[in-house]
């Protein structure tokens, strides 16, 4: 589909998604808009992919009950780090919770809601966790250091964790310590936390994985008056904890690290939401209030159970950001790199109203439709390197193709596809086939002036092939007119030029020469030749050999954009001749062409001499005061043979090199037009009028339009 019917097709495809009761009992999908971003995966993926199908989110949290029903038919793993037991439900599963948020699935049921990644797989690495005491009282720097080998430890074993071809894509951080970032320097965390550092920052890697950490939920806690922020012994959470604020201090951390602060029901911050602060500039905020989640943990008599329950913290915001970059990523095929992605989740965001205030919001409300949406003006590469080369606009990239080419290169394109790149270097992909229109053939106002046109002595339409190739024998003289070719019946070469401005001289030997161009009268279609015709006196047949030159026109067919310009230059010869026998006047003529093409600056870098026919039989007969009958099958303009060699960007990588794919194209027509007319004309006083009906079998020399029938009337006066 073109840009414009993509963008049209994920709006209507969307609300199937938000309708779903999985989706309505998770107030914050709509927030984030993940209906629309659903829709694009549709259209890029199939109607038959998950969102997050491929993508590995990772999780350390306290571990996760495997056998909840939201979990069923997932690839989930798990992984017990040191000091950490299997969930048993004596105590609430965090990390459960925290998990089908993100990548929980879509199993139906009123109570439930999937997660927003419900297609992605799932690697919990356990570790024992404490609970908040709703008490702030900011982690020391000798405790850090201490600290500092097992975390980074813990790193060491996620980021090198393989199954398969699977690894952790996008870690999910639901933990952290006290104390904001604010009152921890550089020096203090680097000197401090330096293991931790490091390993988070995976130099050498060409491919990090994400850290998505919650903001904290420290906002309103009691604190003591000597502490920074301390407002009444109520904490103002200004900034995010110090896990989650490392980005905003250690510049190697950024591009691959994002804080998550929570959003309320209402769209506003949290009450209990640490504001980004300091960190706004990798900080964004997510529903993370009244979230429905999986359940795994005690009743009220203390017996384990398996349910949902809502809560909130930034602990289920963070899984809401996870989760829309795993979306992302499969969207985009993987090959946006990290930075790109985390770049373009913060561009994309709702920046308007409350949320400009980027102090509590950061870089704004996570709109994953927005974000799996193109972003401004959709591009072409056509100067192969990289996402920075030479581009064309997708909007003005199509394929006009002449009724010559019937289906053939359209056939040959259908299926295939091409990547656009949006503002920011994401791809898109669109089918070729969508860009290439085909022609039906003859229109009716092309038939209507062959029926009407003035008749030669053998009753056929003038111009047409088979209706001379000039004046006969014994004439004399010079001519000019303009360029009129009945497409109804037999659509010669000649029609390329139609509309031309023509001058012709004829000597009696029966040889002529006519030159034409379209000059001003057909700019945007330039068309100029000339024709050489020998009608030998006595003889029943006549020849005619001609050259067009086509300026920005192949057979009439032209590209735009990414499809680049084409030329050509046509030769043809022809042959016409008529008999008589009895009452009746039989003809038959035909034409053969080679056209030699010109490409100019597109996907299309090379096209062979493309070998061309037309032909037309016809019989006609006088009656005494009762007009005359025509009869004729034709066959219109079409490529016999012939190729294109195409090269069209196909990927790209995330160091931004555009990869491309080649291929040849057959642009000969899987079937053939074929037109059978009959006319009638009857004299009278005031004119002549004229009944007929022309039936087409394959129409355009396209197998998918069915025979077409058109019945034509009319009255011819000259005056």
């Amino acid at each position: 589909m073109t840009a414009p019917q993509f963008v049209t097709q994920a709006d209507l495809l969307a609300p199937a998604y938000a309708q779903h009761a999985n989706f309505q009992t998770q107030w914050g999908l709509a927030t984030i808009n993940a209906s629309l971003a659903y829709g694009h995966v549709e259209l890029l993926k199939g109607a038959s992919a998950a969102p997050g199908a491929g993508v590995t989110i990772g999780f350390i949290d306290t571990g996760i009950d495997d056998q909840h029903p939201v979990f069923a038919g997932k690839t989930i793993t798990e992984r017990l780090l040191s000091g950490a037991s299997q969930e048993t439900g004596d105590r609430v599963s965090h990390g459960t919770a925290v998990a089908s948020i993100a990548a929980g699935g879509r199993i139906g049921g009123s109570d439930a809601a999937h997660g927003v990644a419900w297609g992605a797989d799932i690697a919990m690495f356990a570790i024992s966790a404490g609970t908040g005491n709703n008490i702030y009282n900011p982690i020391s720097l000798a405790s850090l250091l201490a600290l500092d080998s097992g975390w980074a430890a813990r790193f060491g074993t996620v980021l090198g964790w393989r199954s398969g071809s699977r690894k952790v894509d996008i870690l999910n951080l639901s933990v952290g310590y006290s104390g904001l970032i604010d009152i921890y320097s550089e020096a203090d965390l680097r000197a401090n936390l330096g293991t931790v550092i490091a390993a988070i920052a995976q130099a050498g890697s060409t491919d990090k994985t994400i850290f998505v950490w919650s903001a904290g939920n420290a906002n309103g806690d009691d604190c003591q008056p000597s502490h920074a922020n301390c407002v009444n012994r109520k904490l103002n959470a200004v900034s995010v904890n110090i896990l989650a604020g490392l980005v905003a201090r250690i510049a190697e951390l950024q591009g691959h690290s994002v804080a998550v602060a929570a959003l309320n029901s209402g769209g506003a911050i949290a009450s209990i939401s640490n504001r980004c602060g300091i960190a706004a500039a990798y900080c964004i905020a997510a529903p993370g209030e009244d979230m429905t989640l999986a359940y795994f943990g005690p009743d009220s008599m203390g017996d384990p159970i398996r349910g949902y329950r809502t809560s909130r913290g930034t602990s289920y915001a963070a899984p809401m950001v996870a989760g829309g970059l795993a979306v992302m990523r499969q969207l985009f095929r993987d090959q946006l790199s990290n930075p790109e992605l985390l770049s373009r989740l913060f561009a994309t965001a709702d920046k308007t109203g409350i949320y400009a205030t980027g102090s509590i919001y950061g870089q704004g409300k996570m709109d994953l439709g927005a974000a799996t949406s193109p972003v401004g003006v959709l591009d072409v590469p056509i100067l192969f390197g990289t996402t920075t080369a030479a581009h064309a606009s997708l909007n003005s990239t199509g394929l006009r193709l002449g009724a010559a080419f019937g289906d053939g290169l359209a056939e040959a394109l259908d299926g295939g596809e091409f990547m656009a790149l949006d503002d920011f270097g994401a791809p898109f992909w669109y089918g070729l086939g969508n860009f290439a229109a085909t022609t039906d053939g003859p229109s009716m106002a092309a038939r209507l002036r062959s029926f009407l046109g003035p008749r030669t002595s053998a009753g056929w339409p003038s111009g047409a092939v088979g209706a001379g190739s000039g004046p006969g024998p014994g004439t004399l003289g010079m001519s000019a007119g303009v360029l009129r070719m009945p497409t109804a019946a037999g659509n010669g070469h000649l029609a390329l030029a139609e509309g031309a401005v023509m001058v012709s001289a004829f000597e009696r030997g029966g040889l002529s020469a006519t030159a034409f161009t379209t000059g001003p009268l057909r700019p945007f279609m330039p068309a100029t030749g000339a024709v050489l015709g020998w009608r030998p006196e006595r003889l029943p047949v006549g020849f005619t050999a001609g050259w067009i030159d086509e300026r920005e026109t192949l057979l009439g067919s032209f590209g735009q954009g990414a499809f680049g310009g084409l030329s050509a230059g046509t030769a043809f010869v022809g042959f016409d001749g008529g008999v008589d026998f009895g009452s009746w006047r039989f003809g038959a003529g035909g034409e053969f062409g080679v056209a030699n093409p010109g490409v100019q600056g597109g996907m299309i870098r090379e096209i062979s001499p493309l070998a061309t026919s037309t032909f037309a039989v016809h019989a006609s007969r006088a009656f005494a005061r009762q007009g005359a009958f025509h009869f004729s099958l034709s066959q219109p303009l079409r490529v016999e043979n012939g190729w294109a060699s195409l090269t069209v960007p196909a990927a790209r990588t995330k160091q931004g090199e555009v990869l491309q794919r080649s291929f040849r194209a057959d642009l000969a027509p899987g079937e053939r037009q074929l037109d059978v007319a009959a006319q009638w004309n009857r004299p009278l006083p005031l004119g002549e009028l004229r009944l007929g009906a022309v039936w087409s079998h394959w129409p355009g020399h396209r197998d998918m339009v069915g025979p077409q029938l058109a019945a034509l009337g009319g009255w011819r006066w000259v005056f």
